[in-house]
């Protein structure tokens, strides 16, 4: 029997989506499909992704023509746009017809659109994940009352609920935001959760100083033979994550320590700050990281690759996560993959961060850099190491049910009820 065929539509970076790169390989090996893939091309997929065979990969191609460079903004905005929903339309009406597309929402310009349409022609079912919204993210650069801001949000919502057969989303307050406030009822929960390679690397983990020993290069010998605790954090470089705060708590625990004097190696031990990641800020932070002037921290930006990373994790001592949420709605993918290596968290609070880390069991919560050295200080100190190890175990009970049981259980259905 031919198989079912699933689209699944990322205009974005497809290799930086890990939900999405989930979705994929789920309808492949636990719903049964062809899976489509339609994205732009960038970072390489996880290699569990490119060894299935029943996932396709197309990729959308930008407009690169160089008249575009000496014509107004507007003008060269315009026609990219348009370059891009003329190749994404042709993409999806020419490739063998899919019983269901799966799209990822933001962003939603073009894809509802030019998805609504071809999936109205095809008679294909539409299910939209809502990850975040994209009004609020426009409106973090433009302002939430701008009058482009609002055209986006009501585009958004008429949209969204025109096009949409099914809908999932990452948060409980985000399903009923959709019910409550924009009227589109029923959309099904489907949580991030970590992939089975960060409860490997858990179970793999040795100790940080050996297995995080190459980040030390470059740093104070005297930290080397201090025996430094290790955080770790991981971003985007995108304006809802202030790393400003991350530093200053640096700055407030590197002072701290010079006052205690040598006797406080203990109490206060060094510390050196993994950072991964890319996005547009990181020049602009690593500029302030070479500025500041610290004998007890350091800090390391660095890419880790899909292999390296859960290591990372799994073999920190600590994680943070200064994500706040553009619509504070959604929950930041890090933190999940945290505990899924069994890592605590020191996190950003805002509304639903609740949803996720439970304050005193598998993390701890901070709102401005003071608290957040305060919780260096108390959860990396020697004689604080019983409380670490506590969250530790919250952390790891949270992360036993890997994304593959999480799937089946919330997300296997919407599909499978399609069948």
């Amino acid at each position: 029997m031919t198989k079912r065929r699933t689209a699944l539509v990322v205009l974005g970076d497809f290799g930086r989506s890990p939900r999405m790169q989930y979705h994929a390989l789920s309808l492949a090996r636990d719903a049964d499909r062809a899976v489509d893939v339609v994205c732009y091309s960038g970072t390489p997929p996880i290699d569990a992704l490119s060894r299935e065979d029943a996932v396709t990969m197309r990729y959308v191609v930008g407009c690169r023509w160089r008249w575009l460079t000496r014509v107004p903004l507007a003008l060269a905005l315009g026609t990219r746009v348009a370059a891009q929903c003329a190749h994404l339309f042709w993409i999806l009406m020419t490739m063998q017809r899919c019983e269901e597309m799966l799209i990822q929402n933001p962003p939603c310009v073009p894809t509802f659109l030019v998805c609504g349409i071809v999936c109205r022609a095809r008679r294909t079912r539409l299910v939209v994940d809502w990850h975040n919204f994209a009004y609020t993210l426009f409106g973090m650069k433009r302002g939430d009352a701008s009058a482009t801001t609002r055209m986006l949000k009501w585009y958004e919502r008429t949209q969204g609920k025109m096009w949409g057969d099914a809908h999932v989303c990452v948060t409980k307050a985000m399903g009923n935001f959709l019910e409550k406030e924009w009227k589109i009822e029923g959309a099904r929960v489907v949580e991030d959760r970590a992939a089975e390679r960060f409860r490997e690397a858990a179970r793999e983990a040795t100790t940080p100083e050996d297995a995080l020993d190459r980040f030390l290069r470059g740093t104070h010998e005297n930290m080397t033979k201090n025996k430094p605790r290790f955080i770790v954090s991981s971003t985007s470089w995108t304006p809802d994550e202030d790393f400003g705060v991350l530093l200053d708590a640096a700055v407030a625990y590197d002072a701290r320590k010079r006052a205690k004097g040598d006797h406080a190696s203990k109490s206060y031990p060094d510390i050196v700050i993994i950072i991964t990641g890319q996005g547009p800020r990181k020049t602009m932070y690593e500029k302030k990281i070479n500025e500041l002037a610290l004998e007890h921290v350091a800090f390391r930006t660095v890419w880790l690759d899909a292999a390296d990373y859960p290591r990372a994790l799994a073999n920190a001592h600590l994680g943070v996560s200064l994500h706040t949420s553009s619509s504070g709605l959604d929950l930041p993918m890090k933190i999940v993959d945290m505990f899924g290596a069994s890592l605590p968290v020191a996190a950003m609070r805002y509304a639903v961060i609740g949803e996720l880390v439970q304050e005193g069991v598998n993390g701890v919560l901070f709102a401005d850099a003071t608290e957040l050295a305060a919780m260096f200080a108390k959860l990396l100190r020697g004689d604080e190491r019983l409380t670490l190890r506590a969250l530790k175990h919250g952390a790891a009970k949270w992360g036993e049910q890997t994304w593959d049981d999480h799937w089946k259980r919330c997300a296997l259905p919407v599909f499978a009820d399609a069948a």
